[in-house]
């Protein structure tokens, strides 16, 4: 058994493939999905989790990591918004209501993106995750702006497009960290 410690976009994006490998190379192997947070750190330490997959910054040092991907961010919305074709300048992204993803390690880099750019999003309705995400964006006018891996993903279960997100929000190394 082998405990993963990830954010809930990565039961999405990355258990998939992550489940078909693992079962294709050793089919009796379990994998147990935990959630990253405040004990994160010591749960690796301990031997209680085996795996951090993601953005984990505050496990930087005293762990060993590696690069998986480059994560830039992206923005999500319906495939026939009234007022969005194809392209989302940054007056039009302003003006327009959204749903914001509260929770996640990248939620914090969204915010200070924001405040650089002295944008003030319309923000309608606030969600702690990724579930029902592309459900509501594909059901209304909202914009969602979220980490490109999510976005392709949640895209391609729903009538919703991605769209390049026009706020500098700085891309960050997803990556997996473990401890000795």
């Amino acid at each position: 058994q082998f405990r993963i410690c990830m954010a809930d976009s990565s039961h999405l994006c990355l258990m998939p493939q992550l489940l078909a490998q693992v079962r294709s190379v050793a089919p009796k192997v379990r994998l147990v999905a935990a959630a990253i947070d405040g004990q994160t750190a010591r749960a690796l330490e301990s031997g209680e989790a085996d795996l951090a997959l993601g953005f984990v910054p505050w496990l930087a040092s005293g762990f060993y990591q590696q690069t998986l991907f480059p994560q830039d961010w992206v923005c999500l919305v319906n495939a026939r918004h009234p007022r969005i074709r194809d392209s989302l300048p940054l007056d039009t992204y302003k003006k327009e209501d959204h749903v914001a993803v509260t929770g996640g390690t990248g939620a914090q880099l969204l915010e200070d993106a924001m405040a650089r750019h002295r944008v003030r999003r319309h923000v309608v309705l606030e969600l702690p995750g990724f579930l029902g995400l592309s459900g509501i964006v594909a059901a209304t006018d909202l914009i969602a702006t979220l980490p490109r891996q999510i976005g392709e993903t949640l895209a391609s279960l729903a009538g919703v497009k991605v769209m390049a997100c026009p706020l500098g929000v700085p891309s960050v190394d997803i990556k997996q960290h473990w401890h000795a």
